[in-house]
């Protein structure tokens, strides 16, 4: 922290969420190595798969793409960051480092809200509008959709990192928690701080994010409803098990924050919160992939093709 015409600036930043761990920082830091490896490589295998095998190069891969692609900025942005504090014991960040991981943050969570209403769109289409389906959604249109929606997350993100970084602190920043969070952030500003812009900016862009919340809702009644409406058992399994993964996955996305306002939550919030931040990019590869009849075919050929090409080398 430095001063300069009376006015404070902030040089640095500090987390408190997990004090008192020194003597665990080796287990720690092993278990967080080994979590974040594996949620890599099970995300770059999806996608890879998905990138060479032309029987998923179909609308709901493209979006299950992008989206690991966003599981893995988004853990990239926090987890090098939490193992350099565990490993050093310098749970520390400089200012504008901070402000790049919340703002990292926001824009791959916002863009993954918006990659699973799309998502939703997709299956509403091939269970409710099947005939329909190929007319109405395709690879080139989805293309178009996650362009537009990563250049106005750009000017999105643009914005509210200009207000963030206007905020006044009267004192060195020290979160109750173990990332740069938004709301841990911006709780740390001064009261002569002038939150009202920001605030004003926050309330917009959450009831722009909420529509979307509203759209998946509405997509899977009409999905369930017509679902129920197949009389054979069989064509009803059929046809929830093309939603059900996304369906499990949306289920436990929108679910987890709720898990921070449960009794006695507040006593464990930093536990929970890493279990928040971790466990969707974690598990999502796994639901996507685990009764996918697709993936699996196309994982047998990739193995297939990679025997073929080392016995051929061998000999």
């Amino acid at each position: 922290m430095t001063h300069q015409k009376n006015k404070t600036i902030i040089v640095e930043v500090f987390f408190v969420g997990f004090e008192g761990l020194a003597e665990y920082k080796v287990p720690l830091f092993l278990l967080l190595f080994i979590l974040y490896t594996f949620t890599c490589f099970e995300n770059f295998l999806i996608i890879l798969l998905i990138c060479r095998s032309p029987r998923l190069h179909s609308p709901m891969y493209f979006l299950i793409a992008n989206l690991l692609c966003c599981e893995i900025i988004y853990v990239t942005n926090l987890a090098p960051s939490l193992m350099h504090s565990i490993l050093s014991g310098r749970w520390s960040m400089d200012f504008i480092s901070c402000l790049v991981q919340i703002n990292v943050m926001l824009a791959v969570t916002t863009f993954e809200i918006f990659l699973l209403t799309l998502m939703s769109y997709d299956r509403y289409l091939a269970i409710c509008q099947p005939l329909r389906y190929s007319a109405l959604i395709h690879n080139r249109l989805c293309l178009y959709f996650v362009i537009g929606f990563w250049i106005s997350l750009l000017i999105i993100i643009s914005v509210e990192f200009y207000f963030l970084l206007t905020m006044v602190f009267c004192a060195p920043i020290a979160m109750q928690h173990f990332v740069c969070e938004y709301t841990s952030f911006v709780l740390c500003a001064c009261i002569m701080s002038d939150r009202m812009p920001l605030d004003i900016y926050g309330y917009v862009i959450s009831a722009i994010i909420n529509v979307p919340y509203l759209f998946i809702i509405v997509s899977y009644i009409f999905i369930i409803v017509s679902v129920l409406r197949i009389r054979s058992s069989a064509g009803r399994q059929k046809a929830f098990s093309t939603c059900g993964s996304h369906l499990l996955f949306v289920s436990i996305y929108f679910s987890m924050p709720f898990i921070t306002l449960m009794p006695g939550a507040v006593n464990y919030y930093n536990e929970l919160a890493f279990l928040y931040y971790g466990v969707p990019p974690l598990i999502n590869p796994i639901i996507y992939s685990l009764r996918n009849q697709e993936i699996h075919k196309a994982l047998q050929t990739a193995m297939s093709d990679m025997k073929r090409y080392f016995t051929v080398k061998i000999h």
